[in-house]
């Protein structure tokens, strides 16, 4: 027997719904693991890993803000990693590392949509908060 297409659909936004959930805890999860001062290297790429499966979750499902709200919580804790002097030197360069891609990401979907200023002004405080670091 198949489905209607509004059981179909019904479905789909189901599943989507169920994936952002689970990602939404596994973000939870390892944002705990980066607020510990014993945050290793190793938790900071797997916070950024998880961020960016969350943020593909929404873009493949057409989810445009959820992936700009993925995006810019990642870019954000980045950005703060990055002039958290607490922090070892190596993890702050992996931080500012992995902060330019998400810069770049966000960047990306903020022009498609038109976004210019606030693309402008994210580029712009990347830059201020990298000199912190060097």
């Amino acid at each position: 027997m198949s489905l209607s297409v509004s059981a179909w659909l019904q479905h789909k936004i189901d599943e989507y719904q169920f994936s952002v959930r689970d990602l939404t805890v596994d973000f939870y999860m390892s944002q705990a693991k980066l607020n510990r001062d014993d945050c290793t290297i190793q938790q900071l790429r797997q916070f950024n890993d998880t961020c960016l499966d969350m943020a593909e979750i929404c873009q493949l499902n057409g989810d445009d803000q959820s992936y700009l709200h993925a995006l810019g919580k990642l870019h954000h804790r980045l950005v703060q990693e990055m002039g958290n002097s607490d922090r070892e030197q190596l993890f702050r360069i992996q931080a500012y590392q992995l902060a330019r891609l998400s810069l770049t990401r966000l960047c990306h979907q903020l022009a498609l949509s038109g976004e210019w200023d606030k693309a402008t002004e994210l580029q712009s405080d990347f830059v201020r908060h990298a000199g912190w670091i060097f």
